[in-house]
């Protein structure tokens, strides 16, 4: 049974780690399909400037693709994997084309930024992919027998007004009328809705963490495991669960590979029973760019639902005498620390010294330091990390363990 496959080709661009590829949301579905073993029609728009390499990554990979043109590919450029990127065009100035009418036994329609897709299938996969503004599935009057929804938390909210993830898939289901709502919740892992139960699936927990495209890798493997496979969404949650996480461990889509068949990491179940820990937010904020790495690292903490305390937010530049007593009781009350280490900060360094001295766990986030300069640091098995997205996640499951 062929897969048909409803989704934006974009270029993506991302500063660290550097990456510069072209994508998007339904070309690394229909990809993750195709290593998948699985037969694959792709529907999509593209620029003149990204055609040939659109049509010779289809045609190496043998899908069978159906494009339409546009007057330019839509760019996506982020600075982080976890950076609201910068959209080119401005999302007002997309040209909207006429809708892709696409029929099949087996579909998952993607959300586009420069068209839409009409589908009517037996077994159709719809992810909204619009964090801001998405469109319930029977918005253009597609149709399905059987309608699976896959949609993050911030979208779920959108369409239902429900802020749980099990509120939000039992809303979905009882509005859209789809046999099965999966929420998902990024670092959580995610939630199914079916018939008869509401379940949790978790993440997995990875050396490395690359989140651009996780979230299109998980909703083409659940399709091509629940629209053409027919298994149990249940089981198409754990597949795309697992398949997304070594997609992000190794920044690729080889599941035909002896690696993908040996990938066994670790599930992450956060302990409930434990109190919401405090991070502490070390770093020098006495330039432009310190202060950017601060800002961007507060905010990157709270994206995953923790609560930081952050010497620049929360007490300020002073003397002495007004700064430290309150950046210690800062320290004092804090779980774990996450330290910005590049520059060797006299004071950032005391406060990593001062938090191992209190048997306090400690990820410092590091690019230019030699091994020599973080001897110390290694020595008091602080976790040492050369990449911002993965210190981040590495310091929510040190928290949530």
């Amino acid at each position: 049974m062929k897969l048909q496959i409803a989704g934006g080709t974009y270029l993506e661009k991302c500063l660290f780690p550097e990456w510069h590829e072209l994508f998007g949301s339904g070309l690394r579905g229909a990809l993750a399909v195709k290593a998948l073993g699985g037969d694959v029609v792709y529907h999509t728009y593209v620029g003149p400037e990204s055609l040939p390499t659109l049509e010779s990554r289809t045609a190496e990979a043998g899908i069978e693709l159906r494009c339409n043109q546009t007057p330019g590919t839509v760019s996506f450029d982020y600075t982080h994997g976890l950076s609201t990127p910068l959209i080119g065009p401005t999302p007002n100035f997309i040209k909207k084309n006429p809708p892709l009418n696409i029929k099949g036994d087996a579909i998952l329609r993607f959300g586009f930024m420069e068209g839409d897709a009409v589908v009517a299938g037996d077994r159709v996969v719809y992810d909204p992919q619009n964090p801001y503004n998405p469109d319930a599935f029977s918005t253009n009057e597609s149709v399905a027998n059987e309608l699976a929804i896959v949609c993050n938390r911030a979208e779920g909210f959108l369409l239902t007004g429900e802020k749980e993830p099990e509120r939000i898939a039992e809303a979905l289901r009882e509005k859209e009328s789809c046999a099965v709502a999966v929420i998902k919740c990024g670092s959580h892992g995610c939630v199914i809705a079916g018939k008869d139960d509401v379940i949790q699936i978790p993440a997995f927990k990875t050396n490395h963490v690359w989140p651009i495209g996780s979230g299109d890798v998980f909703a083409s493997v659940f399709a091509k495991i629940w629209a053409v496979d027919r298994q149990s969404p249940q089981e198409a949650a754990r597949m795309a669960s697992l398949a997304t996480a070594f997609y992000c461990e190794s920044m690729t889509l080889d599941f035909g590979s002896a690696a993908f068949n040996a990938f066994n990491p670790d599930p992450f179940h956060p302990n409930k029973n434990r109190k919401s820990a405090l991070i502490y937010l070390a770093g020098p904020f006495f330039s432009m760019s310190q202060n950017w790495l601060i800002e961007e690292s507060f905010y990157a903490l709270q994206s995953q639902h923790l609560d930081v305390f952050s010497p620049l937010h929360h007490v300020g530049r002073g003397s002495a005498t007004e700064v430290y007593p309150a950046d210690i009781g800062g320290l004092d009350k804090c779980d774990l620390v996450f330290a910005c280490v590049d520059g060797l900060d006299s004071g950032t360094i005391f406060e990593i010294g001062y938090a191992v001295a209190k048997g306090k766990k400690v990820v410092a986030f590091v690019q230019n330091e030699t091994p020599e300069d973080l001897k110390m640091l290694e020595g008091a098995r602080c976790l040492l990390e050369r990449d911002f997205v993965t210190a981040i996640y590495k310091t929510y499951w040190l928290a949530k363990e």
